[in-house]
């Protein structure tokens, strides 16, 4: 791993383990859900007791972010031999004390940056979602993909309510697989280019992990049914995905201030522009952040997190084993506002989008 400077890199001293340790253990003491909507709202009161230097840290990361935009968060929280195996697929309820404990630490990191969140329409509404090899997935464009490079992209590029940042854990990482992460150098761009991007020429569909048939075996069979209300929420839900998917809206790329563009970008899920000046302005700007891409592999107990509004991120392809054995992250979206998703939630204490 590249620890390009300091103001990206922490690592907590034996004290402040000892003192994550004992916070962590209270939390976990005190809730059991991590979608409680109850326990989210409360988890910053825990979060201030963090020690002060991570969380001036991470408040400077928020605020000052350094220019790499993504930062690295070392702690002594997992365990290879203790974690259990890598579950088989995410939809398997296989967290141990151990587990929950670096859950719970995830958390409490997360929330220091904003509002943890979810997706209806992803690993049925969790918010603390499992990145893992699934084996009749090895080829998809997917967190549970494998054998084909998951291609960089923004997190959930195709929506408005896209998370500002993207904080994952090492669980496991054998392989040292990496996390391939590029914000680019804009001043490659041309200032004909630069300014197509900041219009709306182009569209991004929705990924494949919001749609319907990913879901789990339990949700998939209760959609069938449609037997109650969450039944059909939910099935709209996945309705309105799908015509996101059939008739996306135009979108500029790059947004925000022009001398430092916020970016939007996801090239698999998106068509060539009908525009030939959008079309080459696209080809530019996925030129550039290929060219500038870094690779990032995580140590178990590691928390990566990502500016989504600057840095794109994806993963090298890898050989799965399905012993129990292979890459397992822990992966939370953050939103700075969840104010920003009031039309969208069930109700103004929940954290999930229908």
């Amino acid at each position: 791993m590249n620890q390009a400077s300091n103001k990206n890199y922490f690592s907590a001293n034996t004290l402040e383990t000892q003192d994550i340790q004992r916070l962590v253990g209270d939390c976990v003491t005190n809730w059991s859900s991590f979608n409680d909507p109850q326990f989210l709202k409360k988890l910053p009161l825990s979060a201030y007791k963090l020690p002060f230097r991570l969380m001036n840290f991470l408040n400077e990361f928020k605020y000052d972010p350094p220019p790499e935009g993504y930062c690295v968060i070392s702690s002594n929280m997992v365990h290879d031999n203790i974690i259990g195996p890598t579950p088989a697929h995410w939809e398997l309820e296989t967290n141990n004390d151990t587990c929950q404990d670096a859950m719970m630490f995830l958390c409490l990191c997360s929330t220091i940056l904003g509002d943890i969140f979810g997706w209806e329409t992803q690993q049925d509404g969790r918010v603390i979602h499992d990145i893992l090899p699934i084996k009749k997935f090895e080829n998809e464009q997917l967190g549970c993909g494998s054998k084909d490079e998951l291609t960089w992209h923004t997190e959930d590029a195709f929506h408005e309510l896209r998370g500002d940042y993207l904080v994952m854990m090492c669980m496991r990482n054998h392989e040292q697989i990496p996390t391939t992460l590029s914000k680019p150098d804009y001043s490659k761009l041309s200032e004909k280019h630069l300014d197509v991007l900041f219009e709306k020429h182009f569209t991004i569909r929705p990924d494949n992990s919001h749609k319907a048939e990913y879901s789990s075996t339990e949700r998939a069979e209760m959609l069938e049914s449609m037997q109650d209300g969450q039944s059909k929420d939910i099935n709209k839900m996945y309705t309105t995905m799908a015509q996101r998917d059939a008739r996306p809206e135009k979108i500029a790329v790059l947004f925000g201030n022009k001398k430092d563009p916020c970016l939007r970008l996801d090239p698999y899920f998106m068509d060539p522009p009908e525009d030939q000046d959008a079309k080459d302005a696209l080809d530019a700007i996925i030129e550039i952040v290929t060219e500038s891409l870094i690779e990032v592999a995580l140590k178990p107990g590691e928390i990566l997190i990502v500016d989504n509004y600057e840095v794109v991120h994806g993963r090298r392809p890898f050989t799965a084993r399905f012993d129990g054995t292979d890459r397992w992250y822990k992966r939370i979206n953050v939103i700075r506002d969840i104010r920003r998703c009031q039309e969208v939630l069930q109700s103004k204490q929940d954290r999930v989008i229908y």
